[in-house]
């Protein structure tokens, strides 16, 4: 007959076993095959942000320098004890656990305050910690009632010829969307909500960088109303890619040269008037041999 303490043990070691065989259900269920006839992964914790403490926001625009030809130039690295680095000169907090990005600069209030004869600006927010080459990637994102503008994400970003992406050679960016699909950064982006037209809001577009090269296509995840929150996973394994919205995949493609590990950024033109990103969590796949 077991003690009271010893059942309780027992029962703590079956409510453990069985917690985590449902997380791994749910992995396989939202983030799909993860095994092919060549390869499989098995995916370990590799980072999360639930938005729930402050963290330091780095402003691309401290890093760099005009010179007096007017060319602009890096000055300085990232503070290493930084946790976002934001290119674009809108706003960029973190409060009410999410990350909150807009065109123009925050209030005290946490209001985005315009600026009478400015333009609004485009933003990107990159996270400061290096992704492996395969990861499940989650996280949440709300547009916040916007009605107009687009959001990308960057992923597997990084320099070209081996550079860091924030390697003090490489030119600054400023939000300024040429540079990141076109310039001197390799990565893939995938633009999965937008309402600039008709046409774009119900397509999902993967691209690979540089070149702007339109690799995959699909129906958007993202229609309907602009005051939801959408849930986005991006499951990478070898050159394997796909993006999942609300729980159902959507863009699926198979890099034959796949690009290797790299940073995550999160894009918003100027005309997103207010965007959250919230419960952000990375697993590394790591290949099992069979």
């Amino acid at each position: 007959m077991r003690s009271i303490a010893d059942r309780l043990l027992l029962f703590g070691f079956c409510a453990f076993f069985l917690i985590a065989a449902r997380e791994a259900r749910v992995i396989a269920q939202t983030a799909g095959p993860v095994a092919t006839s060549h390869e499989v992964y098995r995916f370990v914790p590799f980072y999360r942000n639930e938005f729930d403490f402050p963290q330091k926001i780095v402003r691309e625009k401290d890093l760099i320098t005009k010179d007096s030809h007017g060319v602009w130039h890096r000055k300085a690295l990232p503070d290493p004890d930084a946790e976002w680095v934001a290119e674009g000169w809108g706003g960029a907090e973190i409060r009410d656990g999410a990350l909150r990005v807009a065109p123009w600069p925050f209030d005290t209030a946490g209001n985005p305050k315009l600026i009478a004869g400015k333009e609004p600006s485009h933003m990107v927010v990159w996270n400061r910690h290096k992704l492996p080459t395969n990861f499940f990637l989650r996280y949440d994102m709300t547009p916040d009632g916007s009605t107009s503008g687009l959001t990308i994400l960057f992923f597997c970003a990084d320099g070209v010829h081996g550079k860091d992406l924030f390697d003090l050679s490489l030119p600054p960016r400023r939000a300024d969307y040429v540079a990141y699909h076109s310039g001197q950064i390799v990565n893939y982006s995938d633009s999965y909500w937008s309402r600039n037209t008709k046409t774009e809001s119900v397509t999902n577009r993967l691209r690979k960088n540089p070149g702007f090269t339109l690799v995959a296509e699909a129906p958007s995840g993202t229609t309907g109303p602009a005051n939801v929150t959408y849930h986005v996973q991006v499951l990478k394994t070898g050159g394997r890619i796909q993006v999942t919205i609300n729980g159902k995949p959507n863009v699926i493609w198979t890099d034959s040269q796949p690009l290797g590990a790299g940073y995550i950024g999160f894009r918003s033109m100027s005309g997103v008037t207010l965007v959250s990103y919230s419960h952000l969590q990375i697993s590394e796949g790591r290949l099992v041999n069979n």
